[in-house]
């Protein structure tokens, strides 16, 4: 009789683990719909980086979003971003006819965007939960990493 109880258990034990496991969302499937709108930004044209924080291999600062900004439509690059607060260094990105590439990683739902300015060259990696980096790199700086969101205008 006690191996029927054990046995009775040890089945609803591993059935109810069968279930939960089968429940669960893959993390593919939970960033789908984030992934979805910032590829659809993307191939808009008409989208923008928004800066929370640059960072190095040394330090990490926050940013005011507000005026750490870049706007894409088509070609057309503007905006600006602030270097670190110790530089006071703020680069103005303006230029009408960018080279803009783009890629899209749909199995590893990431984003691959390289903007070539006449002064900079921005590159900016999407993630699948919808934080963005960017890489601002030029003649007159060192590589500057910024941490922020891409939005749809």
């Amino acid at each position: 009789m006690k191996k029927l109880v054990l046995l009775v258990l040890l089945f609803s034990l591993s059935a109810s683990n069968f279930v939960t496991a089968q429940a669960k969302t893959s993390q593919k499937e939970m960033f789908a719909t984030t992934y979805h709108n910032s590829k659809n930004a993307v191939k808009s044209q008409h989208y923008q980086f928004v800066a929370n924080a640059i960072h190095d291999s040394e330090q990490r600062e926050m940013l005011d979003g507000d005026t750490n900004q870049i706007r894409i439509n088509k070609l057309d690059v503007t905006g600006q971003l602030h270097g670190f607060s110790k530089d006071r260094a703020i680069y103005t990105l303006k230029d009408s006819s960018s080279e803009i590439s783009t890629a899209f990683h749909d199995e590893k739902q990431q984003i691959s965007i390289t903007i070539k300015m006449q002064a900079y060259t921005i590159s900016i990696e999407v993630k699948p939960n919808g934080n963005a980096f960017l890489t601002l790199t030029g003649n007159d700086i060192t590589k500057l990493e910024y941490i922020g969101k891409l939005l749809e205008i």
